[in-house]
């Protein structure tokens, strides 16, 4: 994880402790930089957070590899994404890779990607791998009980869709507004999740920055 994203779950762990918001459990992904996400909340938090359990479903998605993987295919180039765009000016960078990015991720959603070559995981079984993770969360939970989940934006925004009906041009649009180091809020009653709030900064805004 890059400093700043150090610093950024920092500021969230002191925000949080400042705010007497407690969790009685804590739940990470399996990811490198979600275990170093929770790190730096702890330490902000204190120290006093209690150990996470691990839920390996709730790793994210292979977008990011599958568009780099597929992105020279859909160009007919032998270059890699680094070459891609290299060669397209500084300024128009960004605009041309979430161009092309949402292309292949569209593609992706409606399973018109091969992804036998490299092994890819599909978008269905994505979904499904999610659905598993907010299962396992909800098992854990018992009555007015308050759990912290550290996990990253693809994920957070395919437990949105279990809550609400999102057509794929919203998924796409979530998956880019989703800020690091943001709080998205659900609640559980009976075995039901609903959304409260999401995509909520409590960082100082010279900190933000999004997925």
């Amino acid at each position: 994880m890059s400093k700043k994203g150090v610093k950024q779950s920092v500021s969230l762990g002191r925000k949080l402790l400042k705010n007497n918001i407690s969790f009685d459990q804590t739940i990470i992904g399996p990811l490198k930089r979600h275990q170093q996400t929770f790190d730096g909340i702890n330490e902000g938090y204190g120290g006093d957070l209690v150990k996470p359990t691990v839920i390996d479903e709730f790793a994210e998605n292979q977008l990011m590899e599958i568009a780099s993987f597929f992105i020279p295919k859909m160009l007919n180039t032998d270059k890699n994404i680094k070459e891609i765009f290299n060669a397209v000016p500084f300024w128009k960078r960004k605009r041309k890779f979430l161009e092309y990015f949402n292309i292949i991720a569209k593609k992706w959603i409606y399973n018109e990607l091969d992804l036998s070559e490299k092994g890819f995981e599909s978008y269905d079984n994505f979904r499904k791998r999610v659905v598993k993770a907010k299962n396992k969360v909800s098992d854990l939970m018992s009555e007015n009980t308050n759990t912290m989940v550290v996990s990253s934006g693809g994920a957070i925004t395919g437990v949105y869709a279990e809550c609400h009906q999102l057509s794929v041009d919203e998924i796409m649009d979530l998956n880019f507004k989703i800020k690091n180091a943001s709080i998205t809020l659900f609640k559980k009653e009976n075995d039901t999740f609903t959304l409260d709030s999401f995509n909520r900064s409590l960082i100082p805004s010279y900190l933000e920055t999004y997925i």
